[in-house]
């Protein structure tokens, strides 16, 4: 990140252009100065109409639309990008990219205030978010350049800028196999860029890691958009409220130069190369500047000296000056970031905690629910067959048949449809011999059963109820018709059983997204105590009903218990730190814990809890800086290994300068040691 200066004036309602370059797009923000805070207005997102080709007429249009909508002019502009426009060396931005940017700041006339890496506003948005230093893997994710960050409590230990092909996992390979070996990586991943990153998620999450990489399997966060530029905002904010007055050398004061081109004028010319590190105090600025003025009133007074005197006094001021700078460099600014791999103790206990140890918190809410299942219940449906039987009476007595009485032929019963008389038998007498004439009587019947089967065809005789067939017998002169039968699907009490049961689920599926849990604490729930209880259940057909699909309303009240894991976590500590050895102590960034199982009885609640962690070797950073200030690098490794027993290290020192790397610097303030266990 770099700012330039900026002189004191009031701010409050001073509007800002950000602008967020990546490769193949951008996004255009317009801030607002409000107290000490920077708000966004408005913002629109652009593609590149032709790469970065023509950038200042794509942003030019973004101008007009954002200056359109807000009715104010935009003008000093800050420049927000991805890690892959900087050069590592020399940590400004990269030629091709400054050349264009410096081309639209002075065609659109706009004030350029520096610019503002966007992993810097990554981990500022999560460190103020969660309150802790971060400890992490962190991903930036463009078109065909990605960089990767590895942080360890809050202090940055490895970073790499490189080509993204199709594959992620082979190039995020590519970036750890520098890393194996020498210390193993946060079990924590954050990827981030301006798109759906699940598929990326769900390949990292599911691929098989080394244990020489990860301790333990790493879980992935995506960052959206919206809170990358929320970190952006609050970054600029803090950098703008921390602004720094520029102090000129000599009589002239220096040009102010931003990226590489100057405000308001035209590029300056090539400076030499600056050794100094950026940093937001003023005090060596003021310290050059006033030792720069002493030795140039001082040369001026010895003008009038003697030859001789002259000489011998400029090299003993160029000596002074000399040591003095040399001072002033060690004092300020050569700094060694030191990271020590001390040996460690893994601790594994299960324990169980109760609603005693923790405060678990009930959250309940009702809400209308519906489900559907296809039915499962079968019946027939159709009409019965129907059709004339002529009752015949061979009885000497006159016979009447009630309605519903039975006719069966064939295993076929049909019933009267009404009552009917039938006369009684008479002699007559043909062709000289006497003959008994039956009775007759025709009368309608109907099938007992639904279906073609009763659909008779004619000239069947039928035997009617239990009275003898030598006496009454029916005969159809007509066949029977209108007999049908389909299977049909209907509601079956196990229908409305699962239905219920299905509904449960889903009321237990929804419950999380449906029920606030406080998002903006630490929470997390229980599942495994979730009730769900349903209430006013309503079925939209009946028991036997004709139909595909059954239906069911029903009001669902759902209570979830949920636990804050900041409590939780200490409870595991204190219980893990009862185990450690002596002159060892507890790496809580290396803490990982599973709930085993939980149980509710009478009220009280316990949590089986797996837990595990490592455990370092105690040592004092005071007495390892005291030792090792001022001390040269080839010597370090044995030092440490001998008087501290430390199995590895980590050191990178500032400035880069070929004499000041192989040196510990003097100062033991400048010596920022961490400790850490491989």
């Amino acid at each position: 990140m770099k700012l330039p200066f900026f002189t004191k004036r009031t701010n409050e309602g001073k509007t800002f252009f950000g602008l967020f370059l990546k490769e193949k797009e951008g996004i255009g923000l317009l801030m607002k100065m409000e107290d000490t805070n920077v708000i966004l207005v408005d913002q629109e997102k652009f593609t590149y109409s032709n790469g970065w080709e023509h950038l200042a007429e794509d942003i030019d249009e973004l101008i007009l639309k954002l200056e359109k909508r807000s009715k104010v002019q935009l003008h000093e502009t800050i420049f927000f990008v991805y890690s892959h426009f900087i050069d590592e060396k020399t940590k400004e931005i990269k030629k091709p990219y400054l050349e264009k940017i410096k081309e639209l700041v002075k065609s659109l006339n706009l004030k350029a205030l520096g610019y503002i890496e966007c992993y810097e506003a990554v981990i500022h948005y999560i460190e103020k978010k969660e309150e802790l230093p971060l400890t992490a893997v962190l991903i930036e994710l463009d078109h065909s350049n990605f960089s990767v960050f590895v942080y360890k409590r809050g202090g940055l230990t490895y970073s790499k800028v490189l080509a993204h092909t199709d594959n992620l996992i082979d190039d995020l390979l590519t970036s750890f196999l520098e890393i194996k070996g020498k210390f193993l990586l946060p079990s924590r991943i954050i990827l981030y860029n301006s798109k759906d990153l699940d598929n990326e998620a769900t390949e990292i999450v599911t691929y098989r890691w080394s244990e020489e990489l990860f301790i333990q399997l790493p879980r992935v966060e995506i960052i959206k958009e919206h809170e990358i530029i929320q970190g952006l905002l609050a970054v600029f904010g803090q950098q703008f409220n921390n602004k720094i007055t520029g102090v000129g050398f000599g009589e002239k004061e220096v040009q102010k130069e931003v990226l590489g081109f100057v405000i308001g004028g035209d590029v300056t010319e090539a400076k030499a190369p600056s050794t100094e590190k950026d940093t937001s105090s003023t005090q060596p600025r003021y310290s050059f500047s006033l030792v720069s003025n002493a030795i140039g009133f001082l040369l001026r007074r010895t003008a009038a000296l003697p030859r001789i005197l002259r000489k011998k006094l400029t090299v003993a001021l160029g000596i002074i000056f000399i040591i003095t700078g040399l001072f002033l460099n060690e004092y300020f600014f050569h700094k060694a970031s030191l990271t020590l791999f001390l040996p460690s103790q893994t601790i594994k206990k299960d324990l169980t905690l109760t609603s005693d140890d923790l405060i678990i918190e009930a959250t309940t809410k009702t809400a209308d629910l519906t489900d559907s299942i296809p039915t499962s219940g079968k019946k027939d449906i159709g009409e019965k067959a129907s059709g004339s039987v002529t009752i015949h009476n061979f009885d000497d007595k006159e016979k009447t048949f009630v309605k519903g009485d039975i006719l069966e032929t064939g295993g076929f019963k049909f019933s009267l449809d009404q009552e009917i008389k039938v006369a009684s038998a008479s002699v007559v007498t043909i062709n000289g011999g006497l003959v008994k004439q039956p009775g007759k009587a025709k009368v309608s019947v109907t099938a007992h059963e639904i279906g073609p089967q009763s659909n008779l065809s004619t000239g069947k005789q039928f035997k009617i109820s239990d009275f003898p067939t030598a006496l009454y017998f029916g005969l159809n002169e007509g066949a029977f018709s209108g007999g049908t039968k389909r299977e049909v699907k209907t509601v079956a009490r196990k229908d409305m059983e699962d239905l219920k049961k299905s509904l449960q689920e889903l009321a237990k599926k929804q419950k999380l997204d449906q029920i606030d849990i406080k998002k903006s604490s630490d929470r997390k729930t229980l599942p495994q105590l979730t009730e769900i209880n349903m209430t006013e259940e309503k079925f939209d057909k009946e028991l036997g009903e004709e139909s595909d699909k059954l239906n069911l309303q029903s009001k669902v009240r759902a209570t979830v218990y949920s636990y804050k894991e900041k409590e939780l976590t200490e409870h595991v500590i204190r219980t893990l730190e009862k185990q450690l050895k002596k002159g060892f102590t507890l790496e809580r960034d290396r803490l990982s814990y599973t709930v085993e199982g939980v149980t509710k009885k009478d009220n009280k609640i316990s949590i089986n809890i797996a837990s595990q962690s490592k455990a370092i070797k105690e040592l004092s950073t005071k007495d390892i800086a005291k030792q090792i200030r001022g001390k040269s690098a080839d010597k370090l490794e044995t030092l440490l290994k001998n008087n501290f027993k430390v199995q590895g290290f980590q050191l990178d020192i500032e400035p880069k300068l070929p004499i000041l790397q192989n040196w510990m610097p003097f100062f033991g303030k400048n010596i920022n040691l961490r400790i850490s266990s491989l």
